[in-house]
């Protein structure tokens, strides 16, 4: 891969990652999630929520897991 396709990569990856951050603040209320994961969005009471903030979850777990075999 080339430097300016694995820039871009990287770009992009960051720019879903931090849209997906976004959602979970707001889903969550606060960035408190970030040091407990899964174990926070027990504590939400809309299951709508919850599976909102597993859905964002889940997908920062994607990125980590692209960025750590790229």
């Amino acid at each position: 891969m080339s430097i300016s396709k694995s820039k871009n990569l990287e770009r992009k990856l960051n720019n879903i990652a931090q849209e997906a951050t976004n959602e979970l603040n707001n889903v969550c209320g606060s960035s408190l999630w970030e040091s407990l994961g899964f174990v926070f969005f027990d504590q939400l009471e809309d299951p709508e929520k919850i599976a909102k903030a597993n859905f964002y979850y889940g997908q920062l777990q994607i990125i980590n897991e692209i960025k750590f075999f790229v």
